[in-house]
């Protein structure tokens, strides 16, 4: 499901909305003329009630998760949060071979077998020999060190559709809930772990932003080697590569032989069911060693296991004495699809947001001090507007009172303060997150202001729809790691459809975000199902990080959140009015 479902008053309220910014371009200018001879002013209330306050993902039941399949970004690793606590990501997803019904020839053997899972990187430099020079993406964390990853074969069935809804929908799966599958640590295939300089492993791996080079000797008619290699360059990732010519790695090949290779023709390679039944999938599973790691987010589609083999056929070469000399080759690959889930364990004991009764505790009509944003498995900030509705006809006082106001929004937004002193001593600005994404909680919709806001920059998602979602600001800016000070959201659209034509006022939601441009969302645990349950954007599921927000009832009166609205009076407002009361004239 989307959050840009948007209802369809989307498509007619669009039209409305641009004519609405054209008007407040045209009033963009001090002095300009609009009726008759009056000139107007911009004005700015910032008295508003408003009432902010946080939630996590439990409830007295427990911690319920979140949904963590349906997307397309997987998430590995260990990431420590010194104010939050740490989280440990796991991947289950299952496979599909890049042909169904292979046919693998005669007296076929495994030349070699390749684990790979590439990072996403920037390509930085090649200079004059074609060597090349990367930076790595979507890594997170102040804790780098040696982490473990296992890939085991998974037991567990994963289904597609959901039994419970009688087929109908998409199975669901939970950030709580994948490690405790039966059967999803079967068989263990990889362990991924560097080699050190006597011959002897590491205990795991530690991320390398080097460029991988391969080197395979050519071979003249007779099949040796003729003095030239074949140079292939890969971008940075976990490569693991077993060969027939190790012997330590001849139990590697015996059971890819005999998991794939010995299949033809028994039905279990048949087609994509067939395959899932058979090779339920695989669990990459991350472990800290010392406290240590890094959260590294990449694309799943890229996740693969290839083997590499010969085989006899017709066109095989064999010399006087029957020997095969020249053989065909082939490779088949299982590439990470179909249904995938991350898996987050969290020790949040030290964590603000780790209570199951945090939410009861909560003040829910005049806000907190503190608002708690955390991604992942984690925490969002909730926000009212406007106040109470006293009279009880449906509509809070006070935006009944702006709503007959003869005034003309230019801009409204939501300042989110930093609170520095919140967060303890050992985070610094890289663990903040660099963008908060705002929705209509009530409805799971996107706000306007993100539908029409079309602004790009360089650097890719992080520079999107920064007029409606400000990046961080910092205090020292374009460093990313000094401390945050400020989130500005704009919300101009979305008020003035409140204000000026009687649009709900709703309930809105802010959530880390990695990309503020995906719209998907995830469920989250224990609220409902597909249809009626409460959503948060898929960017904030998949995001490691967190902050903490100075809210609506901060002692901090500079700091603290307030709803601005800067607008200009077309007549005379009579201050001790309703109206007058509400704009704080």
């Amino acid at each position: 499901m989307r959050l840009n479902k948007m209802l369809k008053q989307a498509a007619m309220v669009m039209g409305l909305a641009l004519l609405i910014i054209s008007c407040e371009d045209d009033f963009g200018s001090i002095g300009t003329s609009i009726v008759g001879e009056v000139n107007f002013d911009t004005e700015l209330a910032q008295d508003l009630k408003i009432a902010a306050y946080s939630r996590n993902y439990a409830d007295a039941s427990g911690f319920n998760g979140v949904q963590t399949s349906g997307t397309s970004v997987g998430v590995i690793g260990f990431y420590k949060d010194p104010t939050y606590g740490s989280t440990t990501s796991s991947l289950l997803t299952q496979v599909s071979l890049s042909s169904n019904d292979p046919d693998f020839g005669d007296d076929t053997e495994i030349d070699s077998v390749v684990f790979s899972l590439p990072y996403y990187s920037t390509l930085e430099e090649t200079d004059t020999d074609g060597n090349s020079t990367y930076s790595l993406d979507s890594i997170f964390g102040n804790t780098p060190g040696q982490m473990k990853l296992s890939v085991y074969r998974s037991n567990f069935f994963l289904n597609s559709l959901d039994p419970a809804e009688d087929f109908e929908s998409s199975a669901i799966y939970y950030s709580n809930e994948v490690s405790e599958f039966q059967g999803v640590e079967g068989d263990l295939l990889f362990e991924v772990r560097d080699s050190l300089p006597n011959g002897t492993q590491a205990e795991g791996f530690v991320l390398d932003d080097s460029e991988i080079v391969l080197t395979t000797p050519n071979l003249d008619d007779a099949g040796d080697p003729d003095g030239t290699n074949e140079i292939d360059r890969l971008s940075p990732r976990i490569r693991l590569s077993y060969t027939s010519g190790n012997a330590d790695d001849a139990a590697v090949l015996d059971y890819w032989k005999q998991a794939i290779i010995d299949q033809e023709g028994q039905g279990t390679l048949l087609n994509q069911n067939t395959v899932n039944d058979y090779f339920r999938g695989l669990y990459l599973k991350a472990e800290a060693i010392d406290d240590k790691g890094s959260a590294i987010l990449f694309d799943v589609a890229n996740l693969n296991v290839t083997i590499y083999y010969s085989f006899t056929n017709e066109d095989s070469t064999i010399d006087d004495s029957g020997e095969v000399v020249s053989t065909g080759t082939g490779n088949i690959s299982l590439r990470s699809s179909g249904v995938r889930a991350i898996a987050y364990e969290n020790d949040f004991s030290q964590s603000p947001i780790g209570s199951t009764s945090f939410n009861e505790s909560q003040n829910i009509v005049d806000g907190e001090e503190n608002l708690y944003v955390k991604g992942g498995d984690g925490s969002i900030a909730l926000i009212d507007l406007f106040g109470a509705d006293e009279d009880d006809n449906g509509v809070a006082d006070q935006l009944e009172a702006l709503r007959a106001c003869n005034i003309i929004v230019n801009e409204a937004n939501l300042q989110f303060y930093v609170q520095q002193d919140e967060l303890n001593a050992g985070s610094s600005g890289e663990l903040e997150p660099e963008r908060l994404f705002i929705y209509d909680y009530d409805n799971n919709a996107t706000l306007l202001d993100a539908l029409i806001d079309n602004s790009t920059g360089e650097g890719g998602a992080v520079n999107t729809r920064t007029n409606h979602l400000g990046r961080l600001s910092r205090e020292v800016d374009g460093d990313l790691s000094s401390n945050g000070v400020s989130y500005r959201i704009r919300l101009t659209q979305h008020i003035n459809n409140i204000i000026k034509n009687d649009s709900t006022n709703v309930r809105l939601a802010l959530s880390v975000s990695q990309n503020v441009t995906i719209d998907n969302t995830a469920l989250i645990g224990g609220t409902g199902g597909v249809q009626d349950g409460q959503r948060v954007p898929f960017s904030g599921v998949i995001s490691p990080e967190g902050t903490i927000l100075h809210g609506s009832a901060s002692s901090d009166e500079e700091k603290k959140l307030k709803l601005r609205l800067y607008y200009t009076i077309t007549e005379e407002i009579d201050p001790t009015s309703p109206c007058g009361i509400a704009l704080g004239l």
